[in-house]
């Protein structure tokens, strides 16, 4: 699709005409309107996996799929699931049926029509005995048919509302992968140099250190990318990446809290974008009877709460780049209730009145809390990370001010997850998670959840947990007389009443929303993103990208 000249590209044509026709010699126009052609270089930390949606093993290869691939449903800026490569889909009264149409105009970037058959061979693949991923397992519980070429259904055992939003899985073409077993796949050429998508980009080379991946414009892409080439190169670090930015030897760099960031906001050669995302960050309480002697009963932790202020943890420690937040559901989700986030406020003489209605008395020596010959003193784990460390270092220090010690705990993240969070060997365990754009939390705070999850309402241990589980089904599709609600308004009234009894339960110290810190040469010109993303999703607009010849 040819686009037509803007207003600004249409001028500096118009004036380089005139200089011409007079007689004039040409002077060099700066080039600052959306015109085709040049190259945007990302500078990323770490080196990128095979680039096959279906076996990535990183952030790095993730977001270079998201330039070739795409799925049948995106995200738009208000948050809803809408089609990409499907244009509509409907649903069955009872929740449980979803049959999607395919859009006719797309094309793979080799020229072979998309259709349903790939569509069952991305989910036949994640279906098959043979594909070993365990963060896919969800797809062996749905039942999928081809209706037609252009047709596909789902069929789930329980309704979700979530469900079209986990269609964002990027789509593989079928005859890309012909005859390749599953084990091969990864390591396929079609998973790396030649790798083809329906996405705005296509792989046009990878350096052999797999340092430098150079996409180059899918000649099929509706729309067309401005742009001729998108480059990802690698750096050791995220500092090293973002120096690459400050040398002009790169265009953009992206990290959740970049450390060193800030100090480009000063640079006129750059802009600083601060996106809102889908995090939140909290410290979590261990409820298991072994470990929770110092948080019961709820009336213990609604105390800790409100002794820590989330204002000045934003402001000082993260320089104002994340939103404070109160309860599992971050101020930006749409399911957000602001009467929720106000149940507990932050009021350290509240706080300490609590704890001793409760039988903690301070030690006037020791300037502890006391109960029982206890002194109030636990232990909080963290990543030994930027910026958590210093978070954790924030949290002990207002604890401390009501008489609670913290020791902290920093490892590094793989250890936290996997020792501590998995495990449940924590006292307190200070954690970023992205619960993405749907505000579904079962996994987190359901206790029909498996044991060895990411779930911290160990069984039954909170207040009103039948309640909270309710709200949490309810959230991802209430029956009424035997339909299915799967509308925002039930959804909202479901997830508001959660955050209200999850306020009283307190089973973490709801911290803030980071923010997504990305540095944009002024070179490249129309970026922009919704309003809160997933920081794969900075590139979701990438099309209407283009590069200048001006660096400021």
């Amino acid at each position: 699709m040819t686009r037509a000249l803007s207003g600004g590209a249409a001028v500096a044509a118009l004036l380089l005409l005139c200089a011409c026709q007079s007689g004039v010699s040409s002077l060099p126009i700066a080039r600052t309107g959306p015109v085709s052609g040049g190259q945007v270089v990302e500078a990323v930390a770490g080196t990128p996996g095979p680039l096959n949606p279906l076996f990535e093993q990183g952030d790095n290869e993730r977001e270079i799929d998201s330039l070739i691939y795409q799925g049948l449903t995106t995200i738009n800026p208000q948050q809803q699931v809408i089609g990409l490569l499907a244009k509509s889909w409907t649903v069955s009264p009872d929740g449980l049926s979803y049959v999607f149409s395919l859009r006719t105009d797309v094309r793979w970037a080799d020229g072979a029509p998309f259709n349903a058959d790939d569509v069952m061979f991305t989910y036949g693949t994640l279906q098959s005995a043979d594909y070993q991923d365990p963060t896919q397992q969800l797809w062996k519980d749905v039942v999928i048919a081809k209706v037609n070429q252009q047709q596909v259904k789902f069929t789930l055992k329980a309704p979700s509302a979530a469900f079209p939003l986990a269609l964002r899985e990027g789509i593989v073409a079928k005859h890309a992968f012909q005859g390749v077993a599953i084990a091969d796949m990864a390591r396929s050429p079609r998973s790396g140099a030649r790798a083809v998508g329906t996405g705005p980009f296509k792989v046009a080379s990878i350096s052999s250190d797999r340092h430098t991946v150079t996409l180059e414009r899918n000649p099929y892409a509706s729309p067309r990318p401005y742009l001729d080439h998108f480059v990802f190169r690698s750096y050791p670090t995220p500092a090293d990446a973002l120096d690459a930015v400050s040398r002009s030897e790169a265009d953009t760099f992206g990290d959740l809290q970049s450390q060193g960031a800030a100090a480009m906001a000063k640079r006129p050669d750059v802009d600083l974008m601060q996106i809102s995302t889908f995090n939140f960050v909290a410290v979590f309480f261990n409820l298991t009877p072994d470990l929770s002697v110092f948080f019961e009963p709820p009336a213990v932790r609604q105390a800790l709460t409100q002794a820590v202020d989330r204002k000045h943890i934003v402001d000082t420690v993260l320089e104002g780049r994340a939103d404070p937040a109160t309860g599992p559901i971050p101020p930006t989700d749409w399911a957000y209730s602001k009467q929720s986030s106000t149940k507990y406020p932050y009021n350290p003489a509240q706080a300490a009145k609590t704890m001793q209605q409760n039988g903690w008395t301070m030690n006037l020596q020791t300037g502890l809390l006391e109960k029982g010959g206890r002194s109030f003193q636990v232990q909080l784990v963290t990543a030994d990370a930027y910026p958590y460390r210093q978070v954790a270092e924030s949290v002990r220090d207002q604890l401390r001010l009501i008489g609670v010690q913290v020791v902290i705990d920093p490892v590094p993240a793989t250890v936290l997850l996997s020792k501590y969070l998995l495990g449940k060997q924590f006292q307190l365990a200070l954690a970023d998670f992205d619960i993405g754009s749907d505000p579904d939390q079962s996994q987190l705070w359901h206790s029909g959840a498996q044991a060895d999850s990411l779930n911290f309402t160990t069984g039954d241990r909170l207040p009103k947990q039948a309640l909270i589980d309710k709200d949490l089904e309810d959230g991802i599709g209430r029956v009424d007389n035997g339909v299915v609600k799967t509308d925002v308004a039930s959804r909202r009234t479901a997830y508001a009443d959660f955050q209200d009894l999850m306020a009283d339960a307190a089973p973490a110290v709801f911290l803030f929303e980071p923010h997504y810190t990305y540095v944009v040469s002024k070179r490249v010109r129309g970026v922009h993103t919704n309003p809160v993303i997933e920081p794969v999703d900075r590139f979701q607009y990438v099309t209407d990208w283009f590069a200048t010849n001006e660096g400021g």
